[in-house]
């Protein structure tokens, strides 16, 4: 049986993606595929999540006895099914052996079917020929809908806007939900290292990603700072931000700085070489911390202080903790870096609990000050103007009075 793998490349620090089979032979349309990522300037993450996707569904499709030229939607509806059905795997190990994947996973795992067909169907029907020339795309349903519409008036029902190709999975909407500050205190000492404090009070007080720091993708976040990247007369640091790679000045409160100068005295001076900020101090000593080191790390604190946290956990306690005290969602907007602020009012604006116990309790005291029905004033609130007794009453017989049946008027006798 032919397994598809994703592997990678690289050349003259230039790191991408190939899907190969058993024998190690690439894909052609794969390849196609995966260089009009790389043209588009997709970050390696992408490029990677990319090509392990098309992997695996080349891999389906070699056991279901089909080919992507051939597959409809009755086969990506299949391969959905079964996708949504598995087990996750990967270096989550063990704790996620009863875990299923998740909605995010599943409409991810179609958007690279989406944008693997599209892109072929595209090029072929430009070109007049190829085995995807004037196809529908199979994993999308926009297509699908326009082959169907016959395009008059009264005739097509309203096209619907969400969920239209029928494989896409309800994300269900989850609080985030937000660290004590006792916690965050315990953490921060709990953790044995000085470079361990600095990144966990880091995360606290600016709120941007772990990130990592890699030489085949890139690096973003605190864990891609660099010692440049520390303002120590401004009191900021520059983060590269996710994606786009901007750099992002970030201010950093004074309880920081003591165990950052601590960090570079006692721990970092023993490897001066190197621009990375944060360096492993076990395995791999000198080198820079990536990310898998710093969650490991994470997974041992959080288990010895008894709070369970992950990384992006400190992002939502300070950006929610930004809304509670401020109100201002461009504020938020500005220090976690979201590109369009509606990204910063779906996630934390539903969740202002401040905002809703003045709510509830302002309703409870207005609730309280009116009048009982039967008051002048009671039913005086029911009209827009402030209109006195005489009139209301008026108002209400008209209302109430039983209206006489109109006669329609004759019609002239046609000449």
């Amino acid at each position: 049986m032919a397994i598809f793998t994703a592997k990678r490349v690289s050349d003259a620090n230039v790191v991408w993606f190939r899907v190969s089979d058993g024998d190690g032979r690439s894909i052609p349309s794969c390849d196609d595929f995966l260089l009009h990522l790389r043209l588009r300037d997709c970050s390696a993450y992408t490029h990677r999540a990319y090509a392990i996707g098309l992997a695996h569904f080349l891999s389906w499709l070699h056991d279901a006895g089909e080919s992507p030229e051939r597959a409809s939607r009755q086969v990506i509806s299949r391969y959905i099914a079964e996708f949504s059905r598995s087990r996750l795997q990967g270096a989550i190990g063990s704790r996620s052996a009863d875990r299923v994947r998740g909605p995010r996973t599943i409409n991810h795992r179609l958007s690279v079917l989406a944008s693997f067909f599209d892109f072929h169907i595209r090029r072929d029907t430009e070109d007049g020929s190829g085995p995807w020339c004037g196809r529908v795309n199979p994993a999308s349903g926009t297509l699908v809908d326009q082959e169907l519409r016959h395009g008059m008036i009264g005739r097509d029902s309203p096209p619907r806007t969400r969920q239209r190709d029928g494989f896409r999975r309800r994300v269900p909407y989850e609080v985030p939900k937000c660290l004590e500050p006792t916690d965050i205190q315990k953490l921060i000492d709990t953790a044995s290292s000085f470079r361990d404090k600095a990144i966990l009070t880091l995360l606290c007080r600016t709120g941007q990603r772990v990130g990592d720091w890699s030489a085949s993708a890139g690096r973003h976040g605190i864990l891609g700072m660099s010692l440049s990247d520390i303002d120590r007369k401004r009191r900021l640091v520059v983060v590269r931000l996710k994606g786009a790679r901007d750099e992002h000045r970030v201010p950093v409160t004074d309880d920081f700085w003591p165990i950052y100068e601590r960090y570079l005295e006692d721990e970092r001076r023993v490897f001066p070489n190197g621009q990375s900020l944060w360096v492993a101090l076990r395995k791999g000593r000198g080198k820079p911390l990536t990310y898998a080191s710093f969650e490991s790390s994470l997974r041992y604190i959080s288990r010895k202080a008894c709070v369970p946290v992950h990384p992006h956990l400190f992002r939502h306690t300070l950006a929610q903790g930004v809304l509670d005290l401020t109100g201002n969602l461009k504020i938020a907007q500005e220090l976690l870096g979201h590109a369009h602020i509606s990204t910063t009012g779906d996630l934390y604006t539903r969740v202002d609990e401040l905002s809703l116990v003045r709510a509830v309790s302002a309703v409870k005291a207005s609730s309280e000050s009116i009048p009982g029905p039967s008051s002048p004033l009671a039913q005086s609130v029911r009209y827009a103007f402030p209109y006195d007794t005489d009139t209301i009453a008026e108002l209400e017989n008209a209302i109430t009075k039983p209206k006489l049946p109109t006669s329609s008027p004759a019609r002239r006798p046609r000449k």
